[in-house]
């Protein structure tokens, strides 16, 4: 017996409208296409599924054997188009995220170097902005995890927060500054300067407040773009930090230096980068955000080791 897929989509539809118009008209075609495919189906099963003596469409014994394996034909195709869907994303979809100015520098590149090995038909969008800001779009749903500062989201039982490893900063400056070529500073001699920095977290806010002995503070010159916020050192003579990473990375492009403290404070082990993977906390993830967020994951314990 051959069955057509078709033909028991139709005989469904007969079945569920009643009426061969109705059922012609839901399957979008014309009611002598539509009767041809009935009567086709039941040449196939080589009986009469409906009772044609009644003006009201009755099923055969026949017919009613037939109707649970035609709706099961159904949700079989329903539920194999999906699979081929998301087989089809998990190779040619695309993610779009948000992070950091700091992650950005090394360890996004890196990891979507290892994703578009895994997956290379897969597109990529992500938009390096502000701690602030992207918290607003995770929270709006524009994206389904950020690469962020989590000094708050370990306090929202809402964010689902993988931290990443911590690493060190420091102050630096251009070369040429004045305090460049002093050895040793004081926090007093540094704070003289203006301070560039991007869009500070409340940790790093709160131990720089403390350093310059106000209620709080704010950077004089405030770029989530990290490479044109170091660009400003030389012409400002600004002071500024940057993770290892960072200051690794940019050393030379921009002729930076480490400032040396003469007098360290007691707040100085919180000077250190607190990123995460962060995302609601029930949100199920696409297989290819598994797939970025693995990556990402994945390099950043390598990094560590």
């Amino acid at each position: 017996m051959h069955l057509d897929f078709r033909q028991l989509r139709n005989f469904v539809a007969l079945v569920d409208h009643g009426s061969f118009q109705r059922a012609a008209e839901a399957v979008c075609l014309s009611q002598s296409a539509f009767s041809r495919s009935i009567q086709a189906l039941e040449q196939h099963v080589g009986q009469p599924l409906f009772e044609r003596q009644s003006r009201l469409l009755r099923l055969t014994p026949h017919g009613q054997k037939l109707l649970p394996y035609a709706r099961r034909f159904q949700e079989l195709n329903v539920e194999l188009s999906s699979q081929l869907r998301e087989a089809d994303e998990e190779q040619s979809g695309e993610v779009v995220f948000g992070c950091g100015p700091a992650p950005a520098v090394r360890l996004i590149p890196a990891a979507l170097g290892e994703f578009h090995r895994a997956a290379p038909l897969a597109r990529v969008r992500f938009q390096i902005d502000n701690w602030q800001a992207l918290y607003q779009a995770l929270a709006s749903g524009h994206y389904p995890f950020i690469v962020a500062d989590s000094w708050q989201a370990e306090l929202d039982p809402q964010l689902r927060v993988q931290p990443l490893t911590p690493q060190r900063c420091f102050f630096i400056c251009h070369a040429d500054h004045p305090l460049a070529q002093q050895g040793a500073v004081s926090i007093h001699d540094m704070l003289r300067y203006p301070f560039a920095s991007p869009c500070l977290p409340p940790g790093v806010r709160k131990v720089l407040a403390k350093l310059s002995q106000q209620p709080d503070f704010t950077p004089a010159i405030q770029c989530d773009h990290l490479y044109t916020l170091l660009a400003t050192l030389a012409p400002t003579q600004a002071i500024s930090f940057a993770s290892e990473e960072a200051f690794a990375l940019y050393r030379q492009a921009h002729s930076l230096v480490r400032l040396e403290l003469s007098d360290l404070p007691e707040e100085w082990p919180l000077m250190q980068t607190r990123f995460a993977v962060i995302e609601p906390a029930h949100a199920l993830r696409p297989p290819l955000v598994e797939k970025l967020i693995a990556s990402i994951l994945h390099g950043d314990r390598q990094a560590d080791t």
